[in-house]
């Protein structure tokens, strides 16, 4: 099962080692030897555990990077850029928080369904409440729009067939985040086939918004991982028990995590805080690595029929839920390199105004139609200004409460669509632009 052998390739370049599998040195055994892992003998599924398991992700992401795999980091808490992240091509979430919430159109549902789990995980919903969510959210998908929490407040209201308790509450959780948007528009698709790319949660301006973010990136890759041609050989996470967190009582579908399984790239979930981690998790995540507090806190059990020895403050425990294996390990050292992470540009104020004649042509159009949707907005005006700015601008004027989703009959007979309807507010910004 584990090697003693380091791999033969170390650099930046993407790509597996050649000649052999590429294995991960991640430390010395008692005897004095190297212990290394192959990435196939991971079975797709890590789980560390313990205090220092933000430590020993950032090895794990370290030696990844090392064995020449494609290492993706989703950095919940900012400790792992804290020592790795000038390996890495960093990055501070709001780079791509703007693609994170755009509905995937090839796959509008299925994200849609996604995106609802993320928001489940996150917020710790009830069954009912994520049956509103998928409900608000495939409307969504239906008219391609983006599904950040700005534009998912006014979708609930939409929803019908429930009790207006449980609607009332679940705007209410999803009104404290209406704020939590980007006007940078990079794409999480252009990570994938990259070397080794980091992502960084650490400047979120509050822990809920962190976890949603880092929900719906979770939920945007898993989409676009199913179809792409290359992706990352190993995704990094620390934080799990910030998204996956325990509970009395499951209460939900538990979709997210079960969409994490099933996909085909081999991920690598850390959390030092294991006592809050969901019990599914633990359960779906035999192969371990636990600092040794996590691992002296069950000793007076048996893992899996064998002696349970306690271990040194300083070791670690591999342990193979497969077989039974356990091996005790000495980390390794690594050179702390921290980078610049790269910022998304801060969106504009709300007091700002574009001078490009692109805000008066959307409020001046959402006014003079009975029902424009998001799709003939963008269709109609982004041959003069383009699909990205047109996007960008309708969100910006939705988030600042200028315009408004409202449910109308867009054919007659038809199923009612989301579409752009005036607020007073955007009334009198329309008439100042227009004087």
């Amino acid at each position: 099962m584990f090697t003693d052998s380091q791999s033969t390739a170390e650099g930046s370049g993407g790509g597996a080692t050649t000649g052999r599998a590429a294995s991960l040195w991640l430390g010395y055994v008692p005897t004095g030897g190297r212990l290394s892992i192959k990435q196939v003998e991971l079975r797709q599924r890590l789980l560390v555990c313990g205090r220092r398991a933000d430590e020993l992700a950032a090895l794990i992401a370290y030696a990844s990077r090392e064995a020449g795999l494609r290492t993706l980091v989703l950095d919940l808490d900012g400790s792992i850029a804290e020592r790795v992240s000038g390996y890495f091509e960093s990055y501070d979430y709001s780079c791509f928080l703007y693609d994170a919430f755009q509905l995937e159109q090839d796959e509008a549902t299925r994200h849609g369904q996604l995106l609802a789990a993320a928001y489940t995980a996150a917020l710790g919903l009830s069954s009912e409440e994520e049956a509103i969510m998928m409900a608000a959210l495939h409307k969504l998908a239906q008219g391609d729009v983006r599904a950040s929490p700005a534009v998912l407040f006014e979708a609930i209201a939409t929803v019908e067939g429930f009790r207006g308790f449980y609607v009332e509450k679940l705007q209410g959780r999803i009104g404290g985040m209406k704020f939590l948007e980007s006007a940078e528009n990079a794409s999480l698709r252009s990570l994938l086939p990259m070397g080794g790319s980091l992502i960084s949660f650490g400047g979120a301006k509050y822990p809920l918004a962190m976890e949603v973010a880092a929900a719906a990136f979770l939920a945007k890759l898993l989409v676009l991982l199913r179809g792409a041609t290359s992706g990352p050989d190993l995704l990094v996470m620390n934080g799990t028990h910030r998204i996956f967190r325990s509970q009395p009582r499951v209460d939900h579908s538990n979709r997210l995590l079960t969409e994490l399984l099933d996909a085909k790239t081999t991920f690598a979930l850390a959390s030092d805080e294991a006592q809050l981690l969901s019990q599914p998790v633990k359960d779906a995540f035999p192969f371990k690595i636990m600092s040794s507090d996590a691992w002296n806190e069950g000793s007076e059990d048996r893992w899996k029929g064998n002696p349970r020895e306690p271990v040194l403050p300083n070791a670690c425990v591999m342990a193979d839920g497969h077989f039974g294996h356990q091996r005790t390990f000495i980390a390794r050292s690594i050179e702390t390199k921290t980078a610049e992470i790269r910022k998304g540009p801060a969106g504009p104020e709300p007091s700002e105004v574009p001078d490009n004649g692109l805000t008066l042509m959307i409020l001046d159009e959402v006014k003079r139609y009975e029902a424009p949707t998001r799709a003939s907005l963008i269709g109609f005006l982004s041959g003069e200004y383009g699909a990205d700015p047109v996007q960008r601008e309708l969100d910006r004027l939705h988030s600042q409460g200028l315009i408004t989703l409202q449910e109308r009959e867009v054919r007659a007979g038809g199923p009612p669509m989301l579409a752009y309807g005036l607020t007073e507010s955007g009334e009198r910004l329309l008439e100042a632009l227009g004087s």
